[in-house]
């Protein structure tokens, strides 16, 4: 299975570049092949206006990918407060918890930081998406500070997008 980490920074017109992070990589879809849009998967974050980025690191084989930075709850029971009462029993069943692994966790609230502070209107969205049968979820906008808190609580899912802003 693999794993994506996107974001769009809203607005933005020019990708913005950060020095400091060693082992998160930041691609974007201007610079970076890879770091592309899911067209038909999700129309309304692809068609988002901003510069989109894929959080990366480097994994075993030399490849760069979001593998080595998350990983999902397969096991977790996933409160039903969390779900949109729009979803069916089948479809809440890809919505799972993601974990960011603790030794990329402190860069990791660096880098969503930095993305927020460089977007126009200090806003951004944020979306992960594991391989399964999708359908599209925005949720949103929530401050960064609960964000984050969600996130420890393992309240932020897979296969959703957040529209996150600055606090």
């Amino acid at each position: 299975m693999s794993y994506d980490i996107s974001v769009i920074a809203i607005n933005q017109t020019v990708p913005v570049y950060i020095n400091s992070i060693s082992k998160i990589f930041l691609f974007n879809e201007k610079d970076n092949e890879n770091a592309g849009r899911y067209w038909k998967i999700w129309p309304f974050f692809s068609n988002m206006k901003g510069v989109l980025y894929t959080l990366v690191a480097e994994d075993v084989d030399g490849f760069y990918c979001s593998f080595p930075i998350c990983d999902g709850d397969f096991e977790a029971e996933v409160p039903e407060r969390l779900f949109p009462s729009w979803l069916s029993q089948d479809e809440k069943k890809n919505l799972t918890p993601l974990i960011i692994y603790p030794e990329y966790y402190e860069e990791f609230v660096k880098v969503i930081h930095f993305l927020i502070e460089k977007a126009p209107q200090k806003r951004i969205m944020f979306h992960t998406r594991y391989e399964c049968e999708s359908i599209e979820v925005v949720l949103g906008v929530i401050k960064e500070s609960h964000f984050f808190d969600m996130l420890d609580k393992k309240e932020i899912l897979f296969n959703v997008c957040y529209i996150v802003e600055g606090d």
